[in-house]
């Protein structure tokens, strides 16, 4: 699936985009349900996608979309951004469907605006007495806490997966006991990184689900609605609390494929007569966004998400940072949003890290088997046995060697990138695993480079090839969770020999060792790449180089050498003096 972002009213809405549904059928959208983003939905969205354009949207405040600006909005607010999205996509008229949370902000819109909703379909409608209500407010919602022995990870795990053990989910006597069995490990792993993605936001759209009573809303829906719930769904007991005389309420069939059937059938039994436009192009981010914003930039190894600051008109060179791999741009955000006073700036999420996608693999030669350049070198080993799949697909960890191939790949994918952001004669800044393919993106040549600024320079005789994969282990998603300890205790231990992030008083600083976590837990299949690429070292920069302030980075204990050239330390205005005057 395609993803992105459009910007509504000065806030950015993340959203995957696949199918193509015709001149005469409207685009499906799917609305997640709480905790979590839209990734769960990522299968029906699949099997939609074979008859419909289908828009996954993240909930405001989750995953990639930022959070309203009312401090605790209410349902009312939820469906109001979302048909403020709409309009912004372009979609004039669609089919809905959201399942629990998403349930009632479909809800919420289609009851308010349904010019704008064409069939609906709710999955999962909480009917909540006014004590079950208090009673969830009250328990439903553990705010997210960094402890410093990263137990909130397993609190967080435990907290849901037991949602598919009892309901409520605290409530752990025999008689909330759920039938079901929970979902398998890599389903609870997105649902709970979800979660701790959203942190202090997840609670929000709950509360608002919980506060609203659905009953007065069906009441007033003029659009053709289809209210089901799966056995397995604790929600599927509410279907009888519902006013059965104005609605079609149905027990729905388990599975991926009979839940997708079902809202085919009933989108195209309640399809407008005659053409209509099935959606506009698909818009980037579309007006200004204050401070650092997002996009998603397509490459040969997959799309990479980037983050952008800069001048209102533009100019001066460009500034582009790639990060301490396997961290994402998060880790650059403050030096983002400073260099961005000065001249545009960019950075970038490293294939196979954050955000961005390595969905395809280079060979294990320089440039072999990478799409667009011709060659088909032998694939990069993988893991033996049922972990086979290319990286990030299905099941598969990445366990390939380093090697040049890899290194190269990335670097060519970065050059993609420049070349889609129109980046010509920019100035890089890489840090750590960033820094050696910020030297390999120069030495592609194209005058894409100016000068770099080197931070925190892995020195290829202390991480060797084996060195970088014994400091990236295997994070596969596990029954119990415990894979987020093992990534917990993987930065934190860095962060003990580096020196960790403090805050004021010299505690270590939980909520960045956290942010670094969720890095890794995002993209467990692929974290490794890019720092186990930094091990081959690329050969000489062709440019000048300037050396930078590092950003902390655990994986390179031990393993940073001093970096040559122009003294660009001592903060951002340093840096692009030194960068001025290295450039010429």
């Amino acid at each position: 699936m395609e993803r992105r972002f459009v910007t509504v009213n000065g806030r950015q809405v993340h959203y995957a985009r696949a199918g193509h549904g015709g001149p005469a059928r409207l685009p499906v959208v799917l609305l997640h349900a709480s905790p979590g983003d839209w990734r769960p939905l990522r299968e029906l969205a699949a099997e939609l996608a074979r008859s419909f354009t289908v828009y996954a949207l993240d909930t405001p405040g989750h995953g990639g979309s930022d959070p309203l600006p009312a401090p605790d909005p209410d349902m009312a607010g939820y469906g109001a951004a979302l048909g403020e999205t709409l309009t912004a996509l372009g979609l004039e008229r669609v089919h809905l469907y959201g399942t629990h949370t998403g349930a009632k902000i479909a809800l919420s819109l289609a009851a308010a605006r349904p010019e704008l909703v064409a069939s609906l379909v709710l999955d999962g409608v909480g009917v909540s007495t006014p004590e079950e209500r208090a009673d969830q407010l009250a328990h439903y919602l553990p705010p997210v806490e960094p402890r410093s022995d990263g137990g909130h990870l397993v609190a967080a795990w435990h907290q849901v997966r037991n949602m598919f053990l009892y309901w409520p989910w605290y409530d752990e006597r025999a008689a909330s006991r759920l039938a079901a069995a929970p979902p398998p490990a890599s389903y609870l792993h997105e649902v709970t990184t979800g979660l701790l993605e959203a942190g202090a936001n997840y609670p929000l759209a709950y509360r608002a689900a919980f506060t609203c009573d659905p009953v007065p809303l069906l009441a007033r829906l003029t659009v053709p609605t289809l209210v089901l719930a799966s056995p397995a769904d604790p929600l599927h007991a509410h279907l009888a609390r519902l006013p059965a005389h104005r609605l079609q309420l149905e027990t729905s069939a388990s599975g991926t494929p009979a839940l997708a059937s079902r809202i085919h059938t009933h989108a195209t039994s309640h399809a407008p007569t005659g053409a209509v436009p099935s959606d506009a192009a698909p818009p980037g981010t579309a007006g200004r966004v204050e401070g650092v914003s997002h996009r998603y930039i397509p490459t040969r190894l997959g799309q990479l998400l980037v983050r952008a600051a800069g001048p209102a008109d533009r100019s001066g060179r460009p500034l582009v940072i790639l990060p301490p791999a396997p961290a994402s741009g998060r880790a650059v955000t403050d030096l983002l949003a400073e260099a961005g006073r000065h001249r545009p700036a960019f950075a970038l999420d490293l294939p196979g890290t954050g955000g961005s996608d390595l969905t395809a693999w280079p060979g294990s030669g320089p440039r072999d088997g990478l799409p667009g350049t011709g060659g088909s070198g032998p694939a990069a080993r993988l893991g033996s046995g049922p972990r086979d799949d290319l990286p990030g697909t299905g099941g598969s960890y990445l366990a390939a060697e380093a090697g040049s191939g890899l290194r190269d790949g990335i670097a060519l994918a970065v050059g993609d990138a420049l070349d889609a952001l129109g980046v010509d004669g920019a100035d890089i800044y890489g840090i750590g695993a960033g820094a050696v393919v910020a030297v390999a993106v120069a030495r592609l040549g194209n005058g894409r480079v100016r000068a770099l600024a080197l931070g925190g320079l892995p020195d290829p005789a202390v991480l060797t090839e084996s060195e970088a994969r014994a400091r990236t282990p295997d994070l596969v998603p596990d029954e119990h969770g415990t894979h987020l300890l093992r990534a917990w205790h993987l930065v934190r231990d860095g962060g003990l020999a580096t020196g960790p992030p403090e805050l004021p008083g010299g505690r270590p600083d939980l909520a960045e060792l956290h942010r670094r976590t969720l890095d890794l837990a995002r993209s467990w299949r692929t974290y490794a790449a890019a720092f186990r690429a930094a091990a081959a070292w690329p050969g000489e920069p062709p440019v000048p180089v300037v050396a930078a302030d590092p950003v902390w980075d655990p994986f390179t204990a031990g393993a940073v050498r001093a970096v040559p050239g122009h003294d660009g330390t001592g903060g951002v205005a340093s840096l692009l003096k030194a960068l001025d005057d290295a450039a010429g």
